[in-house]
């Protein structure tokens, strides 16, 4: 995540990995190094999937990134 200190704040962005499902699917995620992923369903990270740790497929794709080393 990077932040940028600004006039009344701090801004922060992370960078929007897409991962692939293993039935096809694509979901994308921001990564936030203290706070963990935020799951989105488009690319533009506006459709905030609300309920992906009950999606096993979603969660073997997240351990995959981990191990990783947080790379997609």
């Amino acid at each position: 995540m990077t932040c940028t200190h600004m006039y009344g704040g701090v801004v922060c962005w992370s960078p929007v990995y897409r991962l692939r499902l293993a039935d096809g699917r694509r979901v994308f995620m921001e990564w936030h190094s203290y706070l963990g992923p935020s799951i989105f369903r488009d690319r533009a990270c506006r459709r905030v999937f609300e309920d992906w740790y009950d999606d096993v497929l979603v969660c073997d794709a997240l351990d995959w990134f981990i191990d990783r080393g947080h790379k997609a």
